[in-house]
């Protein structure tokens, strides 16, 4: 019996060490239902998703949004709206202007998942970004303010090609962005999380223990029985 209970003692100890790690969670991985072509700025975009526990169990969560971030460092949030299925949301993205985006989706406690880059064409007749759109604005009120100041021909003609200048590097701009590949997709989970060789291993580890314990106690009890019989 005292053999009995330190091995039932051991057996519960290592299995607790075992599973706490493997059943705590920790991490979860978002994926997208589908996701458009192209992003075309000015445009709302319905971006279903869902987020898995360990990239295999839906869970809701507490706040889920998609975090875009501009190259000026504006940053755009889109909350996510839980809707159909557990742990399924839906977020409406919508960018203001053309460029490039870093974005990602918070998962509520677990780890904020990485998008990678997206590229957004600018629509016709818009500037690539804000920066560009700000620059732009300012060159032409400088010609504006120029020729209101009845300034000599000279420099009023300097301001007038400083002006198509900057309206032309505007449009090569945008004729750049308008060849722009469609955006990265989607990361199907952090490589720190997938490649966790301990996390993997340790459901295999609990049940080589439960086995070995089942082994041992089979034993004792065949071992029992026959000092009985002999007895």
């Amino acid at each position: 019996m005292r053999a009995l209970t330190i091995l039932f003692a051991v057996l519960a100890l290592s299995l607790g060490i075992f599973a706490a790690p493997a059943f705590a969670g920790g991490w979860a991985v978002t994926t997208f239902d589908d996701m458009p072509g192209q992003f075309l700025a000015g445009h709302e975009y319905a971006l279903g998703y869902t987020i898995r526990q360990h990239g295999m169990t839906p869970i809701n969560v507490d706040k889920t949004e998609i975090l875009a971030v501009a190259t000026s460092g504006r940053t755009l949030s889109f909350p996510g709206k839980s809707e159909g299925s557990l742990g399924h949301y839906t977020a409406t993205v919508y960018f203001p202007a053309g460029g490039t985006y870093t974005w990602q989706v918070t998962q509520g406690a677990f780890q904020a998942q990485d998008l990678g880059t997206l590229s957004v064409l600018a629509a016709a007749g818009t500037s690539t970004t804000d920066k560009d759109k700000s620059a732009t604005s300012d060159k032409d009120a400088a010609a504006k303010a120029a020729a209101d100041k009845g300034l000599p021909a000279d420099k009023a003609a300097a301001a007038d090609k400083a002006a198509a200048a900057a309206k032309a590097a505007t449009a090569e701009k945008a004729a750049v962005v308008d060849k722009a590949v469609s955006p990265a997709a989607p990361v199907a989970g952090s490589a720190t999380q997938n490649g966790d060789p301990v996390r993997t291993a340790l459901p295999f580890a609990a049940a080589a223990a439960a086995a070995m314990f089942a082994w041992r106690l089979i034993t004792m009890l065949r071992t029992a029985r026959r000092g009985r019989a002999t007895a």
